[in-house]
This record gives structure tokens, C-alpha cells and sequence, in this order.
């Protein structure tokens, strides 16, 4: 029992590794998600996966073979920035694997096993002797076989991963460097990969020999005893179901404990329970304003704006302080009422003046005004209370990008950026005051930086995408633009550059196809279509004019749409 229980968790502890290899090649790479997702954690539950950790082991058990589980960690491929990353994020996983192989195998190479071991087994005989000759082993002889047979694992485990088939870390490796069509029909097939090379190695008795005797070969030359290795293999064999039901149940319990899938609906669930709650309490006390006012907070935070402005009216009116105010002026930037917003934020400072996120608040309702001066006045009270805070300097650059005082905005980026190097919106900013000063490799390298700290900002894929297009580099825009897109595949922005991407490159038919989305997502991009000179040459196709005059005539009377970055 001691070899079973030994390989099990050595087993265990070294999947997490081979995930984790995975995971953090691809948070280094650009895909911050796997943070969130817990990959980081080496929590065995965060890369519990239901067929590789608990049905092919109990398939294995069945049919006689050995029941190890396995793991997966889910990357968004999209997020990953290069072909590079992706081979580097696949090669991880067995790479990691080969490194617990080489720990593993120290031990046979600095010291040297019982002779005993090797001495009381008949090879001809293995399976007969086993049960007896476990009754024999003393804990130091288990400790051995126990690591012969880990050690073995891991270099099968490698080796099987480093194969070139689809699902697997080998086909992974070389999949980013394959045509796309060639990559289309792997991924229509993959899910049989690990199916078809289980046939071979199970009902192919060469394939199997093959497999196993490079295997051996491979353990052999890092030191670890074949005879060992089989006969750790042996004992094994004979315990391995307790633990094998013990895993099961503890992933079981642990999914049960753990439900990440439903966590978001759950917290849903709770909040519309929070307000239905607050409903009954303010109709009970209908004179008490802590419960308007904890009532306004549940309908903020659900994005109920015009409900949650009313609770705090009310409250406001039973007892009216600065935190009410507050949230009131807040809930009223949101629903554009801008001019009411600032009159509410004036009342807070003048019950509060320290409040420097509510002096925040009123420069973004100036914006929403296009009072850009005055906004920026209102940052400058705000950075008197907290001159440390690197958000209200990116709000202060903005204004300052808005009145195309660029080099100002820059300044305020850069400063937001050495208060907090992690800000991906100072980087983002930053490139966007460069870009309208022709500075395009400083633009791409803010850009690059942004998405180094967050490879998921939208709307940082669709200002690279629009600087590679004025560089004229079309296939990397495209590039850009799907990003984006795998992110929000319903960003009218990155589908209306797509189009004009299409139409600078002569791809008429698919242009017009592209563009004719984007308006569906967006009508009042029409406005821009119209006079947009990278879809001139569209312009004089009847295709065009006919799907302009569509769109137009639907949105006559909107306002044009926003032109910041196309």
C-alpha cells in the first residue's frame, strides 16, 4: 500500500506541475485569465478536469491497466500573443513533466538501491510472485520501487504528451506554425486523438512495444532501474483502486465545495434576493434612511440606475449626508443626466470638500458635458487630496487628449504609470495621445506594453489594429482586429475596421460583406461609412451605395458616431 499511496501522490503532485507549466507560459504570455481561474495555485481541484480526472481512470482500472489521473487547464488561445507563446505554452506541460522525471531519477544515480530488490524477483515469474514478495518489502524497499515506477510514469507521461496528435501538447507545439485549413481539420478530429492512440498502444501489440521500450529506454539512461520499475509497476497494480476511490470522491466533494461555474449565477441569485429583501424593509420602514439608502446600493451595483436614483432621493430627503449624495450623483452620471450630477457632487463637497472621488466624479460629469477645462480643474482638486493616485491622473491626461494637448495627456499618462506600473489604461492612453503626432512605434510599443499587463483590454487589440493599418500592415491589423473580436464578437468598432481593412487591401466582395456587419451592429456608423476615405474604394460600387442608403435612412436623425479611434 505504501508503493500505491507514494505513486498516487506523486502522481497527483506532478500533473499539478505539468498544468501549472501550461498555465504559467501562457499568464506570461498573455492570457491573464488563468489568474482568475486559479491555474496559479497548484490547488489540484483548480485542474480538475471530469473525463481525464475521474472517467479514463476508472476505464483504465477496468480493463486492467493502471488508473492515474489526469488534469486540464483551459487557456483563451486568443489572449496568447504569438505563434511562439503558443508553442512555448504547449511544450511547458511535458516539459515540466520531464523535470520531476529528473528529480526523480537523482536518487538512483547518487545512491544505490537494496541489491535485495532486484535479487528477489524471478523475471519469469512477476505476477505470480508479487502478493508474496510485497509481504517481504521493508519501507525503505517500497520507498524505491514506489520512485522506480513514478519515475517511470513521468518519462511515459512526456513522451506520450510530446506525440504529434491532435489533443495532444506534441501537436499543440507545431499546431501555430501549421496552414490554418490543416489546423481547421486537426481541431474537427481532435477529440478522437487521445481515443485512436489509446486503440494503438492497447490492440497493437508493436505500437505498444514500441512505445514502452522507448520508454524504458529513455528511464534507463536517466538511471532508474527497468526490473525496478516493473516491478513497482506490480505492487502498484495491486492497490491501486482504494486510492483511486478516495480521488474520486475527494474531486466529487471538492467540485461540490468549489462550484466555479456557478458561482457568477449564484451571486446573481443573491443580489436580486438582496434587493427583493431591501424592497420589504423600506415598505416596513418606509421613514428609515439606511434602508433607502442600502437599498439604492443593491440597485446601483445591478445597474438599475433610475431606481437606484429615487432610493437615494428619498433617503436623501428623510437625512440627506455626503454619501448619499454621492451615489446619487453617481447614478445620475450614469443615466447622463450630467448637469444634475454635478448640482448632486456639490452638495456632497459641500457637506464633505475632502472627498476627493467625489470631485472625480464631477470632472467626468464635465466631460459628459464636454466642459474639458473645467474638468480638468475638478481632477486638479481631486489630486490636492490624493496626489498619489494614478487613476485620476489617466483622467486628467484624457482631458487633456480631448483638448488635442497631447504632449500633456502624455505627460499624465507617464506619470499615472510611474505611480502604478501596472495600470495597463496609462499605457493604453499613452498610445492614443501618440498616435494623432504620427509617432506610430511608440504607439505599438504602449500598445504592447498594455497588453503585457492586460492581453484582454478590447479596446487596446482595436488601437493596435488601427496603427498597423495606417502602417499599411494589413494581415497583423486583421490579426489585431479578431482579437478583439474573440473577446466581443459583437464590437461594431473592430468589424467596421476589419471592412476597411478589406477595402484598403482590394478584397471588395468580403469588404462590403464585413461592413454590411458592422452596421447591422451599429447603424449610426453609416455616418462615418459615408466619408470615410479608407472605404474610397468601395465608394463607387452600387453594392455600396445601395447599402449606405439602408443604414442611413434607419438612423437619420442620429448623431455621428464616435471617431476617437476607428
Amino acid at each position: 500500500m505504501i508503493v500505491t499511496l507514494i505513486v498516487f501522490l506523486g502522481w497527483i503532485v506532478s500533473v499539478c506541475l505539468h498544468e501549472f507549466g501550461h498555465a504559467i507560459v501562457a499568464y506570461w504570455g498573455g492570457d491573464k485569465t488563468v489568474k482568475d481561474k486559479g491555474y496559479l495555485t497548484l490547488n489540484p481541484l483548480k485542474y480538475t478536469d471530469v473525463s481525464l480526472s475521474l472517467v479514463l481512470p476508472i476505464v483504465f482500472l477496468l480493463i486492467g491497466g493502471i488508473a492515474l489521473p489526469g488534469g486540464a487547464v483551459y487557456i483563451n488561445h486568443s489572449l496568447i500573443r504569438n505563434r511562439w507563446w503558443e508553442s512555448a505554452m504547449s511544450a511547458a506541460g511535458p516539459a515540466a513533466t520531464l523535470l520531476v522525471a529528473l528529480l526523480i531519477s537523482v536518487p538512483f544515480r547518487l545512491m544505490n538501491p537494496p541489491d535485495s530488490l532486484e535479487n528477489s524477483f524471478n523475471i519469469e515469474a512477476l505476477d505470480q510472485q508479487t502478493l508474496s514478495f510485497q509481504t517481504h518489502l521493508t519501507t525503505q524497499d517500497q520507498l524505491w520501487l514506489a520512485l522506480a515506477f513514478l519515475g517511470l510514469l513521468e518519462v511515459a507521461g512526456a513522451v506520450l504528451n510530446l506525440l504529434p496528435i491532435p489533443s495532444l501538447d506534441g501537436f499543440g507545439i507545431i499546431e501555430p506554425w501549421l496552414p490554418p485549413s490543416l489546423q481547421q481539420q486537426a481541431k474537427k478530429f481532435g477529440r478522437y486523438g487521445f481515443l485512436v492512440l489509446f486503440a494503438l498502444l492497447w490492440f497493437v501489440p508493436t505500437a505498444n512495444a514500441a512505445f514502452w521500450g522507448f520508454v524504458f529506454g529513455l528511464s534507463h539512461q536517466l538511471g532508474i532501474p527497468a526490473l525496478l520499475s516493473g516491478q513497482g509497476a506490480l505492487v502498484f497494480r495491486q492497490g491501486s483502486w482504494l486510492p483511486l476511490v478516495v480521488l474520486v470522491a475527494t474531486i466529487a466533494i471538492g467540485q461540490r465545495l468549489n462550484p466555479q461555474t456557478r458561482v457568477q449565477t449564484d451571486q446573481t441569485k443573491d443580489l436580486q434576493r438582496a434587493i427583493a429583501h431591501s424592497e420589504q424593509a423600506v415598505q416596513a420602514h418606509p421613514d428609515q434612511p439606511r434602508f433607502w439608502y442600502q437599498r439604492g446600493q443593491l440597485l446601483l451595483d445591478d445597474h438599475q440606475y433610475e431606481a437606484a436614483e429615487a432610493a437615494f432621493h428619498k433617503a436623501i430627503q428623510l437625512q440627506p449626508d455626503a454619501d448619499t449624495w454621492h451615489l446619487r450623483g453617481i447614478a445620475l452620471l450614469f443615466m447622463g443626466q450630467y448637469e444634475h450630477a454635478i448640482a448632486a457632487f456639490d452638495e456632497t463637497l459641500h457637506l464633505q470638500s475632502d472627498q476627493a472621488l467625489a470631485w472625480v466624479h464631477r470632472g467626468r460629469a464635465q466631460r459628459g458635458l464636454q466642459r474639458f477645462e473645467d474638468e480638468i480643474a475638478d481632477y486638479d482638486q481631486a489630486l490636492a487630496l490624493d496626489p498619489e493616485n494614478a487613476n485620476i491622473w489617466c483622467d486628467r491626461g484624457l482631458a487633456h487628449y480631448h483638448l488635442s494637448q497631447y504632449e500633456a495627456a502624455i505627460d499624465n499618462f507617464d506619470r499615472a504609470a510611474f505611480l502604478e506600473p501596472s495600470a495597463w489604461q496609462a499605457w493604453y492612453l499613452k498610445g492614443l495621445a501618440l498616435v494623432p503626432q504620427e509617432e506610430y512605434a511608440r504607439a505599438m510599443r504602449c500598445y504592447d506594453h498594455a497588453l503585457d499587463l492586460r492581453a484582454d483590454a478590447t479596446q487596446t487589440w482595436i488601437a493596435k489594429g488601427s496603427v498597423l493599418l495606417q502602417l499599411q500592415d494589413f494581415e497583423s491589423a486583421i490579426a489585431s482586429y479578431n482579437q478583439a473580436l474573440s473577446l466581443e464578437p459583437e464590437n461594431a468598432t473592430a468589424v467596421y475596421n476589419k471592412a476597411c481593412t478589406y477595402s484598403l487591401q482590394g478584397q471588395n466582395a468580403i469588404a462590403l460583406e464585413t461592413l454590411d456587419q458592422a452596421l447591422q451592429l451599429d447603424s449610426q456608423a453609416s455616418r462615418l461609412a459615408a466619408s470615410d476615405v479608407d472605404l474610397d474604394p468601395l465608394r463607387s460600387l452600387p453594392e455600396f451605395q445601395q447599402l449606405l442608403a439602408r443604414y442611413t435612412a434607419q438612423d437619420s436623425e442620429a448623431p455621428p458616431p464616435a471617431n476617437g479611434v476607428k
